[in-house]
């Protein structure tokens, strides 16, 4: 093995115990010449009240005008964040109902913020679409079992599979919801035969 530094082993507790019966040990690796970097510190975000508000009329009556689109159970958000509302720029929907791919439907409303940021509820009787693959954890909230998919520390969808369906609670692009907002959202889904 050339280039190589022979030098006689030492005496080191710690490094005799690898192998103490060796006569021999090779080390591989390369000389270092320059500075180790800082490790990476990282950032937990900060535990908050979410930011929320109880209305469910603002839902119910966009999901009335597709339910017969489509044939699972809707479930409408009933918490919203606080600064939001159906998304009513001109031009766009707030509630569309489609075909997803080929055999499932499915159900798209979107929210816009006061910060002019968008998320959305998805729900579809596509029970493996893509995006629910890779899941980070599985968390059992209220008694229902929810899928959370996380963006680093930020909580970007919140996905519950319930009546034959998946329904789930997708964050802004730039994940402005805070985790707990995100979750309370997720909690406040409820049938839509059950909300008046």
């Amino acid at each position: 093995m050339q280039p190589a530094d022979v030098q006689k082993l030492p005496r080191v507790p710690w490094l005799i115990s690898l192998d103490p019966g060796s006569m021999l040990m090779v080390v591989l690796g390369s000389t270092f010449h320059g500075d180790i970097a800082q490790p990476v510190v990282t950032q937990v975000p900060q535990h908050q009240p979410p930011a929320v508000r109880l209305d469910p009329a603002q839902s119910t009556g966009l999901l009335n005008q597709v339910k017969s689109k489509v044939r699972f159970p809707l479930e409408v958000p009933t918490v919203l964040e606080r600064n939001s509302y159906p998304d009513t720029t001109p031009g766009d929907t707030a509630v569309r109902a489609y075909t997803i791919t080929k055999g499932h439907k499915a159900v798209r409303l979107v929210y816009r913020t006061g910060a002019n940021e968008y998320w959305g509820v998805e729900e579809t009787d596509w029970q493996d679409a893509p995006v629910l693959s890779d899941r980070s954890f599985r968390h059992d909230l209220g008694g229902r079992e929810f899928d959370l998919y996380y963006a680093g520390p930020h909580l970007h969808m919140v996905a519950l599979q319930a009546n034959g369906a998946t329904y789930w609670v997708e964050n802004t692009l730039l994940d402005s919801l805070s985790n707990e907002t995100m979750l309370a959202i997720a909690k406040g889904l409820k049938p839509l035969t059950s909300v008046h």
